[in-house]
């Protein structure tokens, strides 16, 4: 497969994609890849980096040779195919949330203030540290370079980023708006325009998306009962956590599980 170069300027861009789980340790890694073309699809966004060496990949049939200076954005659910050296590097960030601007270009130059921005996340990655609401920040960059609106204030954007770990914390509970907006210590309409501004989306389908989220987990991972997953995921009532789940899956909770079990 013969890939355009990523600074062509007739590369056409479409939107990336989705499907697996995320760790509970921090959104980035340093990785390598193999030279033999692997193809595969994930349920969260990931951003792949070029630090050294460029990386062949396509996504949905739209493809470039990414090299250093470049990123590509791939938005839950797309179906990738990529190649490289296996001594070339590359940092990749792996999100349940992704900027709704970002996802329609997948293949992005970065300006000077994102270049440097990443030589700092490269030597905290490198160094095995991470620091809470770099990721946010950093999406944030992307999401500002592309002309697509400023970031949260900076007096606002650690707000947020405490009502997602919050919100990751307490999936079980019947969180509200209103709780939420009193923990980032805003006003009900601030918040909800804050956190949208910030994460991409409204406050009820990131929590729904974070809830489906650890529900596959716990399908996959654990022989708990649906109606116990059910409940750990803020769904007091089974059948309603069956009918959403089907909704976002295509798959009944129990069907989900043949299928991803990761079981011996």
């Amino acid at each position: 497969m013969r890939l355009p170069m990523a600074n062509d300027a007739s590369l056409s861009m479409t939107r990336p994609g989705a499907a697996s789980c995320l760790s509970a340790a921090s959104p980035f890694s340093l990785r390598h890849y193999q030279s033999d073309m692997q193809s595969h699809s994930h349920d969260h966004a990931q951003l792949v980096i070029p630090l050294v060496g460029p990386l062949e990949i396509e996504v949905q049939g739209r493809g470039c040779r990414l090299a250093p200076g470049f990123a590509c954005i791939i938005a839950p659910g797309l179906r990738h195919d990529y190649a490289a050296d296996p001594a070339h590097v590359f940092l990749v960030q792996e999100s349940h949330w992704l900027p709704a601007a970002l996802g329609d270009h997948p293949f992005v130059e970065l300006d000077e203030a994102q270049r440097h921005y990443l030589a700092f996340l490269h030597r905290m990655v490198a160094e095995g540290r991470h620091v809470a609401g770099m990721e946010q920040v950093w999406l944030g960059l992307l999401t500002e370079g592309r002309g697509m609106g400023p970031a949260v204030a900076p007096r606002i954007a650690p707000r947020i980023a405490k009502v997602q770990r919050h919100m990751e914390a307490h999936l079980a509970d019947p969180l509200t708006n209103e709780e939420l907006a009193a923990i980032a210590c805003l006003g009900l309409s601030q918040f909800k325009h804050a956190f949208r501004q910030q994460v991409g989306t409204s406050v009820s389908h990131y929590l729904r998306m974070r809830r489906m989220a650890l529900a596959r987990t716990l399908l996959a991972r654990t022989r708990l009962p649906v109606g116990e997953v059910a409940s750990r995921c803020g769904y007091q009532n089974q059948g309603a956590f069956a009918e959403r789940f089907l909704a976002e899956t295509g798959l009944t909770p129990s069907l989900w599980r043949q299928q991803n079990g990761r079981l011996p």
